[in-house]
Formats: C-alpha cells, sequence, structure tokens
C-alpha cells in the first residue's frame, strides 16, 4: 500500500537543502508572519513594565493591486509615498507571473502612478530611495532562468512619473542574491548591502557600488565564519560605509561558537577597516537597523533570540563601534507578542516600526506596532493600530507630519492585497530633561546554574522620576572567584566548578551584586537548558506514523545530544494523533492537536496536523 510521506515543519532543517525555502522563510520571519515563541518552563527575563500599549486609530489605509504584497514604503519629499511590493498577473502562456509593483500615491494615499516590471517572470521591489534629482531608485531581486535558477540583485531608476530610466542586474553566479538596503552615496551614486546563498545553503555577506548610471564600481563579499548576512549601512563623513548584520551560525570548530552582532567599517573602495562581534554564545541576533544618532554616533536597531525567547533591542555604538549603551524591550506581552523591523527618527527621539502578533493559527490578529523612546532609549509609548488583522508586515518610514507609513499585506476574501497605511503622529511629551539614574540593581538576587552551563542575568536601572529600564551590554561584570564561575561582556554567567560565589556590576559610578551558585553538572534541581523537539509543528496523514525527537542542547559544549528515550510524550487529543507501543505518533483523524514531551520536570509542545488520507 502507498502510504503518503509524512512532513516536518521546521525552518531551520530544510532551508539548506533548498534555496527557495530559505528566501520564503527569511521574508516570513522579517515581515513578520512568524513570532518567536518562549520556551515553556524557561524563566524569562525580566523587565520593568512598560507603559500600557494605546490602541490608536490609523488616519488611512488603503488596498492597491490583486494578488498583490507590500514589501516596503517610503515618504517622498511632495508629501506622497511610495508603496514597494509585488503583483501576480496572467503571463503570456496564461500561467502567473510575478512582477515588481511599486505605486506613487499622494499624501492621501490616492494612486498618482503605478509601475510594473517583468524582467524575469519573477520581480520584488523591496527598498527604495528618492534620489538627488527627484526620481527613485528601486532595489530588489529577479531569477534568472538561463541555467539553473537563482536570485540576482535588481536595480530599476525611475524618473518622478515612475517611468523607467535604466535597469541594471548584478551578477553573482549561482548566489541566491538577496539585497536588504540601498542608499544613495554623496557622489550620487548607489550602494546595496545584503547577502547570497549558495544551494549548500551557506551564505556571505556584500556591498555593492554603483554610479549614478547603474554601473558597478565595485562588489565585495565579506566572510567572518560560515554564515554571516549585512541588513543595512550608512555613508559616514570620510566617503566611506558602516554596516550591521550578524553572524548566525556556528564554525565548524568544536566549540567555536560564532553567533554575534557585527557591525564593519568600510573605505569608499569597500576594504574592510576594522569589524566587531558583540557575540553571546547562546543567541542569534538580526541587526535590520542603522542610522546616524541625532546627537553623536550611530543607532542599531536588532533582535537577539536566547533560549527561544526574542527580545527587541536598541544598541547605540560611537564611530568605532564601541557600545555605548544598549536598552532590550520584551516582546512578550499580555496583548501579544511584539516584533520590530525597522528604525527611523522621531520628534522626541526614536521609533521601532512592526507589528504585534497574537492567539494561535489559525485565529491569529496581526496589527502594526510603534514603539518610541527617547534619545536614551527610554520609552515614551507604546502603540498599537486598529483595523483588519495583517497577513504579513513590510518596512516603514517616518513621515513628514511626525507619523509613520507602514506596509503590508491583507488578505480581502479570496485574494491578498498589498496594503499602505498611514499612522498618526504620536500625542507624547517631550521626556524630562532632569531623569537621572538613581541606582542599579540585579533582577534576582540569586542565580543557580549548573557546572559547564550558562544563564544570563537581567540589571534594572532606576530612575529619578521613577522610570524603570532594563541593563545590557553597557554594564561592567567581575566575578569574585572565577575558579567558580565566568562572566561575558553581557552578564551571563558560566558554572566552571561547583560552590558560591558573587558577581559584581558595576555601570556609571554605581554597583550591585548577586549570589552565584553552581551546582553539579548531574543536578536535577534546575531545569534542563536547551531541551527541545525536534520541530514545532508536525505534519501527517491518518494512518501514518511520525517520530518525534528530542535533545538537550549544551550551551557550553556546542553539543547536542538525543534524550527522546528519557522524555515522556503524550498527546492532548488522542482521538486526532496518539502515540503507539513503539513510541511513534499514529495519525488517527483529520485535525489538529497538540504534543506535550517532559523530561526532568519541564516541558516543551507542538502543533500537529492530521490531514486526510490521499484517495487512491
Amino acid at each position: 500500500m502507498f502510504k503518503s510521506p509524512a512532513r516536518r515543519f521546521n525552518l531551520f532543517k530544510p532551508l539548506l537543502r533548498s534555496p527557495s525555502l530559505f528566501f520564503a522563510a527569511l521574508v516570513i520571519t522579517l515581515s513578520g508572519i512568524t513570532a518567536t515563541e518562549g520556551l515553556p518552563g524557561l524563566a524569562p527575563s525580566i523587565y520593568a513594565a512598560a507603559p500600557e500599549p494605546k490602541q490608536t486609530a490609523m488616519e488611512w489605509s488603503r488596498d492597491y493591486g490583486t494578488r498583490s504584497s507590500g514589501k516596503g514604503a517610503i515618504s517622498t519629499s511632495d508629501g506622497g509615498y511610495l508603496l514597494l511590493g509585488d503583483i501576480s498577473e496572467p503571463g503570456p502562456w496564461g500561467y502567473l507571473e510575478t512582477l515588481a509593483y511599486i505605486v506613487k500615491t499622494d499624501s492621501e494615499g490616492s494612486t498618482e502612478w503605478e509601475t510594473k516590471i517583468n524582467y524575469s517572470s519573477n520581480d520584488q521591489a523591496r527598498n527604495a530611495i528618492e534620489t538627488q534629482d527627484g526620481g527613485y531608485l528601486v532595489a530588489g531581486t529577479i531569477t534568472d532562468y538561463s541555467g539553473k535558477p537563482y536570485s540576482v540583485i535588481y536595480l530599476v531608476k525611475l524618473d518622478a512619473h515612475g517611468n523607467i530610466q535604466w535597469e541594471s542586474t548584478y551578477d553573482d553566479s549561482y548566489y541566491y542574491n538577496n539585497p536588504l538596503s540601498v542608499i544613495e552615496t554623496a557622489d550620487g551614486g548607489y550602494a546595496v548591502t545584503g547577502f547570497g546563498a549558495t544551494s549548500a545553503g551557506i551564505y556571505s555577506a556584500f556591498v555593492l557600488r554603483a554610479n549614478a548610471e547603474g554601473e558597478q564600481l565595485w562588489y565585495k563579499k565579506y566572510w567572518f565564519g560560515d554564515d554571516q548576512d549585512l541588513y543595512d549601512l550608512v555613508q559616514t563623513p570620510d566617503g566611506g560605509f558602516l554596516a550591521v548584520g550578524s553572524i548566525t551560525r556556528q564554525s565548524y570548530e568544536i566549540g567555536d561558537v560564532q553567533n554575534a552582532l557585527l557591525i564593519i567599517k568600510l573605505d569608499a573602495q569597500g576594504v574592510m577597516e576594522w569589524n566587531k562581534q558583540y557575540q553571546d554564545k547562546t543567541a542569534n541576533f538580526l541587526a535590520y537597523s542603522i542610522i546616524p544618532a541625532q546627537d553623536e554616533g550611530y543607532l542599531i536597531g536588532n533582535r537577539k533570540t536566547s533560549y527561544g525567547q526574542s527580545d527587541n533591542l536598541l544598541t547605540k555604538i560611537d564611530a568605532s563601534g564601541n557600545i555605548l549603551w544598549e536598552k532590550a524591550y520584551p516582546s512578550k506581552y499580555e496583548t501579544g507578542t511584539r516584533t520590530y523591523s525597522h528604525l527611523v527618527p522621531a520628534e522626541h527621539g526614536y521609533a521601532l516600526l512592526g507589528a504585534n502578533t497574537k492567539g494561535d493559527y489559525p485565529n491569529i490578529r496581526r496589527q502594526y506596532a510603534v514603539l518610541t523612546v527617547d534619545h536614551e532609549g527610554l520609552v515614551l509609548g507604546e502603540y498599537l493600530y486598529e483595523g483588519p488583522t495583517l497577513y504579513s508586515h513590510g518596512e516603514g518610514a517616518a513621515a513628514l507630519d511626525g507619523g509613520f507609513i507602514v506596509t503590508g499585506t491583507i488578505k480581502r476574501g479570496d485574494f491578498y492585497k498589498a496594503q499602505l497605511s498611514k499612522l498618526p503622529k504620536p500625542q507624547e511629551t517631550a521626556p524630562p530633561i532632569d531623569r537621572t539614574l538613581m541606582k542599579i540593581t540585579f533582577t534576582e538576587s540569586e542565580k543557580k546554574v549548573l557546572k559547564g552551563h550558562s544563564a544570563p542575568t537581567v540589571i534594572q536601572a532606576v530612575y529619578s522620576d521613577g522610570y524603570t529600564n532594563a541593563l545590557s551590554a553597557a554594564a561592567q561584570y567581575q566575578i569574585e572567584d572565577p575558579s567558580i564561575a565566568a562572566v561575558d561582556g553581557l552578564g551571563r554567567i558560566t558554572g566552571i566548578e561547583p560552590g558560591a560565589t558573587r558577581l559584581v556590576a558595576s555601570y556609571q559610578g554605581l554597583q550591585t551584586t548577586m549570589s552565584i551558585i553552581v551546582l553539579p553538572e548531574d543536578s536535577d534541581e534546575l531545569e534542563p537548558a536547551g531541551f527541545n523537539l525536534d520541530s514545532s509543528e508536525y505534519s501527517l496523514s491518518v494512518g501514518d506514523r511520525l517520530d518525534t525527537r528530542a535533545y538537550i542542547y549544551d550551551y557550553a559544549t556546542s553539543k547536542r545530544t538525543d534524550i527522546t528515550h528519557l522524555t515522556r510524550f503524550r498527546s492532548e487529543n488522542p482521538e486526532i494523533a496518539d502515540y503507539d507501543d513503539n513510541g511513534d505518533l499514529v495519525g488517527l483523524k483529520a485535525g489538529t492537536t497538540k504534543i506535550n514531551a517532559y523530561y526532568k520536570g519541564s516541558y516543551r509542545s507542538a502543533t500537529v496536523q492530521v490531514l486526510r488520507s490521499s484517495a487512491p
């Protein structure tokens, strides 16, 4: 009897096998379709209570096209906006083809003109800038079908009315290139940054320089480990560039973990002058924006995911890439999970633009979200915007009137449509100018950690007006007895030998301490760190069987151990799926349920979808 294969949905397993899946997953993650879920049983990071988000009405919201999606938006100097995305339309042979979709609107969102670009029947426009001559430079990707299909960097120059003045592609054979940011340089040329992936799933960061006519001046790749990317860049006063990104996978060297926030300085010819890598061996970074600070230095909008938790970060650096301060904003609230993907200047400081997601599939509620902070990164306000739920959200920008323009994709009936929405200027006052730091304190009085394992710590700053905020990399740390434990620059402790000591943290002349207890490696007192299933979602047909695996990941040694034989599994709805005597998950009836895996007092959950059997 033919049995349809069971499928396992996991963002990390199939991506290296299929570049198309890799880019699909990347786009989904960046546009907010997925939200990082905290691991059950792990204590979340403790933060000061943030202001309650304000449910705010949008000024206006409009849809554009049919079978379209919104990926980005910019404000234009005439008070209007430019929407970027893609649209699918029937081609010469009757099949749907994907075209780059660019719409120019007035200040109220009414269409002034639209341009559809069909260069290779699979185009996308993602980023754009208004150029010095009043036109627009749009960056995106096309697919080269001359041999094995692969993605190519694509630039198109439009005049003020949307007419194509020139278009150029930049070939890097057999690299699936993905441009993530474009800027106009002081000489009227352009700089593009992003990353390219090979068929094997290894990807490198790149920066491309072109002149005002789109002719390539130089194209350089940058390697720091196995995988790296660059998401944004700015031009520096000396004509060079600062670019930010991340190193996202460990090296093949045993124990050489390369997860890091990446900052690189290039000269005008793309030669790297220096790079800074701020590492956390238990975390992944995604630095999505860099902008000049309104006083000095630069601001980096980024996210850090550690132990299944994702935090939104704002990091200030000086011109040499040294961190001046870093503020963390939690992502999970009762009102949903906030994911920010763009950093822009605002009236009283800066704004993080993104989306808030609440609920589980298929009952997901997704809406635009904005977090405003002052010049020191302290929260001024948090806003959620009313309107129909988003399928996905793209990038946004600051509007000329102090509000924001955002874009996304929304489902209307059976079709998806690109959406452009205008968010009003936040109604907030300037932050107090006499706010001073009064004390710092650890959010826990004691931290226990197993020998050979690591655990994070959190410092809370208390200000004169009662405001509190979590500190991160800005503090200095010291362990009183380094033979018992070690600490890194982010305050993460690692157990060396069983015993007790103290962690001392200093920040702006203030100090705080916390007791550190290192337990034997085989102690059952703490929940096992790194316990997880091999997937967060499973799919199988009625009558199919699937082996679900459980693992422990040791962050200190970068070693993963299969503990399936030590784990107890249970289905929440045995009528839909249940485990047989051999330990296999069996699909019994079409529907959706959850499974729970229990190990040493902690548990992990995953969604299971059982499909109807295929007709013979």
